[in-house]
């Protein structure tokens, strides 16, 4: 007699969002976590993302005031913020729903730049549980800025480069079946030299939609910039993570939009994010970037 097993699969959506100066002191504070709420329950259809990566929030008490008096305070979510050197004092945050992603650790790295150089983002390592007892390792990342220019800011951001590819090869090492979930705002393209090799053996989940995007066959990508969308915010998984045969594995992934995200790009053709602020004057949107999300494919 054959026997037959039937994997049964479960979802957990995962998502990115660089929010654009989530700062206390920006005025309109509070409509902002409004806003950004709004983004994270569409997103989720209904239910915001069980694991969500953020950058440019401020710090520990913004973050508590978000996920605690606001409308998201619902969902229980809790997070982990790290205290970078950037000069503009943001950080990047990890938020979780604890009955679907249960902690087990986490720590930041530093990245030390030399005194020629900007200070920037900490790197953010949380490692937890999901619901088949496995081990899913997380990394949240905003790299160096294009503050100068792309090639003036190149050095900078192929020293973070290094950085978290030693990270994610370290993580790799110690997991007998490694699970692994970068996710980021990188600055560059997923189809650039520099992210093409500094990151070779592992899948950016954004390069197919980076070439689609190139080709007209995708209208947006995460950010846009000078009329040109593109995919700055990404994901990178392990090999075994794009491989839908696998217990576990990453699925459709795309840059989450809805209408009311959008406003007309005067300046440009087409549609633009809606931002909070757009130069000096208060717009009332969201961010300058659109979220990126996946749904994480557990076998039970």
């Amino acid at each position: 007699m054959q026997c037959v097993i039937f994997l049964i699969l479960v979802s957990l959506r995962v998502m990115f969002y660089n929010c654009e100066n989530l700062l206390l002191s920006s005025g309109h504070t509070y409509e902002k976590m409004i806003n950004l709420t709004r983004v994270l329950v569409a997103a989720g259809e209904g239910r915001p993302p069980a694991i969500i990566g953020l950058a440019e929030v401020e710090n520990d008490s913004i973050m508590r005031r978000w996920t605690t008096r606001t409308p998201l305070a619902r969902w229980h979510y809790r997070y982990i913020i790290t205290h970078s050197p950037d000069v503009r004092g943001i950080n990047v945050a990890f938020m979780y729903q604890p009955d679907e992603f249960r902690v087990l650790g986490h720590n930041s790295v530093r990245i030390n730049m030399p005194e020629d150089l900007r200070p920037t983002r900490d790197l953010l390592h949380a490692w937890g549980r999901v619901i088949s007892g496995d081990t899913v390792d997380v990394v949240v990342c905003h790299l160096p800025s294009r503050y100068g220019g792309k090639k003036a800011s190149d050095k900078a951001r192929a020293i973070a480069h290094g950085y978290l590819r030693r990270l994610m090869d370290s993580i790799c090492h110690i997991r007998v079946e490694p699970h692994l979930v970068v996710m980021g705002d990188f600055n560059d393209y997923p189809d650039s030299r520099q992210v093409r090799r500094h990151f070779s053996g592992y899948r950016n989940l954004m390069l197919s939609l980076q070439n689609a995007l190139d080709r007209g066959r995708l209208s947006y990508g995460s950010h846009k910039y000078a009329g040109q969308w593109g995919f700055l915010d990404q994901m990178i998984v392990n090999e075994s993570m794009a491989d839908t045969t696998s217990g576990m594995y990453v699925a459709n992934v795309c840059a989450f939009v809805m209408p009311f995200m959008l406003v007309n790009d005067e300046r440009n053709l087409g549609k633009r994010p809606k931002r909070t602020r757009y130069g000096m004057v208060y717009e009332g949107g969201y961010s300058d970037h659109l979220p990126v999300v996946a749904d994480l494919m557990i076998g039970r």
